[in-house]
């Protein structure tokens, strides 16, 4: 099984996820460990559709990609094209946007931009941090079904 976790961008909710999925961090995190995370806020629009092998769970890969405005497409796109190619591969696409929040979002826009990144991460860290719980629950989810 891969687990592909997906946003928008890739730098943030997904990111989160799959490092909850693999245990690097902890539901009660802290935002300062959430902003230690390899690849916090490191992906930008040029990677949109790249997926990041985050690491294994028993044996399994768990990943992270940002798919833009595309997150009811990609699952359609990864089923069509498995079942095109006869590929017996099996996944899950986790769509981590349903936990945005406005301070990530906010806080996503500013980090992109020279003057406001620092500004940009911490936010977009401590929304991310404020919405923990509900991130663990969809992977929680993802792992059992």
């Amino acid at each position: 099984m891969i687990y592909f976790y997906h946003c928008y961008r890739g730098a943030h909710l997904s990111c989160v996820a799959a490092a909850l999925h693999l245990g690097i961090i902890k539901p009660s995190a802290k935002v300062e460990e959430i902003l230690g995370l390899e690849y916090f806020d490191v992906l930008q629009n040029r990677d949109m559709g790249v997926p990041v092998l985050a690491g294994y769970c028993h044996g399994n890969p768990v990943c992270f990609v940002g798919v833009g405005s595309g997150s009811k497409i990609f699952p359609r796109f990864a089923d069509c094209l498995t079942e095109k190619l006869q590929a017996n591969v099996q996944y899950k696409a986790v769509d981590c946007l349903q936990c945005i929040n406005l301070p990530t979002r906010i806080g996503g826009f500013l980090s992109r931009f020279k003057g406001f990144k620092a500004l940009g991460r911490r936010l977009a860290a401590w929304g991310v941090h404020k919405n923990l719980e509900k991130i663990y629950a969809l992977v929680l989810h993802a792992k059992r079904s």
